[in-house]
């Protein structure tokens, strides 16, 4: 060890090296190396060949990423808070669909073959209103059309 110290420079010695592309060990080990500190010490110098670590940067000092609930829970609470908003009327119009969707059954169904307009009572002129106040609603004047005919054809 002492001979390979008379022609190495102690900043390189302690290092592996790169050499054509592949790695190798330092000339001089861990264990001499704690050897050679140990004299310095003994001998009062200070040891100044340990190269500087940057502990910042070490994952042991790093805040612990922890749980995904944990990390997204203040995004979740906004979520929940935006659509609890509008719960009432979402909820409504959910129901309503569902209600509109499921075909009728039993009296319902009965009454529906027989007479229709039981189950939906809308004549003629209260569809040519409900379309008249749709136009309006959107801005347009409604046209004056012929009066709105339920039969197709005329006898």
């Amino acid at each position: 060890m002492w001979l390979r110290l008379s022609y190495l420079s102690f900043r390189s010695c302690f290092n592996k090296k790169m050499i054509n592309g592949r790695f190798f060990g330092p000339d001089i080990s861990g264990r001499y190396k704690g050897l050679l500190r140990k004299q310095f010490y003994f001998h009062g110098l200070p040891w100044i060949y340990d190269q500087p670590k940057n502990r910042e940067l070490s994952p042991y000092h790093r805040k612990p990423k922890g749980h995904k609930r944990e990390r997204t829970r203040e995004q979740r609470i906004e979520k929940i808070k935006k659509n609890l908003m509008n719960y009432a009327e979402e909820e409504f119009k959910f129901r309503q669909e569902r209600l509109n969707k499921r075909p009728p059954g039993g009296l319902d169904m009965i009454v529906q073959k027989m007479i229709p307009s039981w189950i939906h009572p809308k004549t003629a002129a209260q569809l040519q209103s409900t379309k008249q106040l749709l136009l309006m609603k959107r801005g347009r004047q409604p046209k004056q059309e012929e009066e709105y005919k339920t039969d197709q054809y005329e006898f």
